[in-house]
């Protein structure tokens, strides 16, 4: 079971709920516990990841200006965000700048629902075979909300949120999340639930910064660190890269074609937010349909989880194996082959090496969060190479 830790999982999506588990036979279930938790409500959190009423009344009036206005209207409505955009668009017509207006909206209405992306990146399953198949389609998704609406967040939420997952016996834990400077409480409550639990795996996206340094808690040793790479066998331009990076995996690159994205469960399918809003008869951002039921989504955030979708499949095929062996097969499997470097990478290696001889002083990091250097370009920017679930699954049967 993989317990994803996340924004709003519409755990009812089509071709998520055949897959999602159930906790209510634990003895010390919260009240109305069923499937998963929400703790970025109030006070102790309630049992639903998915959109609440009331969240949709905030969401709903700027998401159906995006179908009922026009680009003019758009501007008239939105005059405060229509001059930011015209400040950074000189060149842009009125109307360019409302459709603009429009995407911003869109874009941001669809990413509240990134726990249920990468809930699907893992495992998809649709019945009839009229959706999509994740990683690992046979495997049980555990929902566990941690952002409010616009990102909201606190580390107490998700150290109780990771506390939680060990609790209803995850095997994996993914945390497609993370910020660049540590948090000492967090990486306290990590690496306790690690240690009491030796078969569970947490695995956390690398961060989509473009910089030397992954984020944290990616960057914790005992979390398996996870950069993304696009359709072609490249570093994704976003990716983080650099001492601490274990592997990588398909993260997509939508800024090539929409086509280079990874294919996802989306969120906005619902009815009742459709409730009043010509549905259009045509994909708008990045979905794949009129509705926004799949995604092309790209980001360190969907590398992660085809990562733990892996894992997923080693223990269905092997459930005694525990996080050692885990990861030890999956960076004795992982290789380069199909990568490609840039020049432009070979030279910042180059760069790194050159600092790194000269003695330039090392950023002063706690002790266990010490790396080894990296003994490549291709280790620098790849870590231990590209997942590979198909030798790793025949390593451990």
């Amino acid at each position: 079971m993989v317990a994803v830790i996340d924004s709003l999982i519409q755990w009812d999506h089509q071709d998520l709920a055949s897959n999602i588990y159930t906790t209510d036979h634990y003895s010390d279930k919260l009240p109305g516990e069923v499937k998963g938790w929400d703790f970025s409500s109030s006070g102790q959190g309630d049992p639903d990841t998915r959109l609440s009423l009331n969240e949709r009344d905030i969401i709903q009036p700027h998401f159906r200006d995006t179908f009922e206005l026009s680009c003019q209207e758009m501007v008239e409505e939105y005059k405060n965000i229509a001059f930011l955009f015209a400040q950074n668009n000189p060149d842009a017509s009125a109307c360019e700048i409302g459709t603009l207006i429009k995407q911003y909206f869109r874009s941001q209405i669809t990413s509240e629902f990134h726990g249920t992306w990468v809930s699907g990146v893992v495992a998809a399953h649709s019945p009839d075979q009229s959706g999509i198949a994740g990683v690992a389609p046979q495997a049980k998704i555990l929902p566990i909300r941690v952002f409010g609406l616009n990102g909201a967040i606190d580390s107490i939420s998700l150290i109780e949120a990771i506390g939680y997952a060990a609790a209803r016996d995850a095997d994996v834990i993914n945390l497609s999340l993370g910020r660049l400077m540590p948090h000492q409480a967090l990486n306290e409550q990590i690496l306790s639930v690690l240690e009491a639990n030796p078969q569970l795996v947490i695995v956390a996206s690398a961060g989509n910064e473009n910089r030397s340094g992954i984020s944290f808690p990616a960057a914790i040793p005992q979390v398996l660190s996870v950069g993304a790479t696009n359709m072609q066998g490249e570093r994704s331009s976003y990716s983080n890269y650099g001492k601490g990076l274990d592997v990588v995996a398909p993260g997509g690159d939508i800024s090539r074609s929409l086509s280079g994205g990874i294919l996802t469960t989306g969120g906005t399918g619902l009815s009742s937010l459709w409730q009043g809003i010509t549905k259009p008869d045509y994909a708008w951002g990045y979905t794949l349909d009129p509705l926004g039921n799949y995604m092309q989504v790209q980001g360190t955030s969907f590398a992660a989880p085809a990562v733990s979708g892996v894992v997923a499949l080693m223990k269905g095929v092997n459930n005694t194996l525990n996080r050692e062996r885990i990861i030890d097969v999956l960076e004795e499997t992982a290789s380069y082959q199909g990568l490609t470097l840039t020049e432009t990478e070979q030279d910042l290696y180059q760069s790194y090496q050159q600092a790194r001889l000269t003695g330039e002083k090392a950023e002063e990091r706690p002790e266990f969060l010490v790396f080894p250097e990296p003994s490549s370009a291709e280790n620098y920017f790849f870590g231990l190479g590209l997942v590979n679930a198909e030798a790793a699954i025949q390593a451990v049967q």
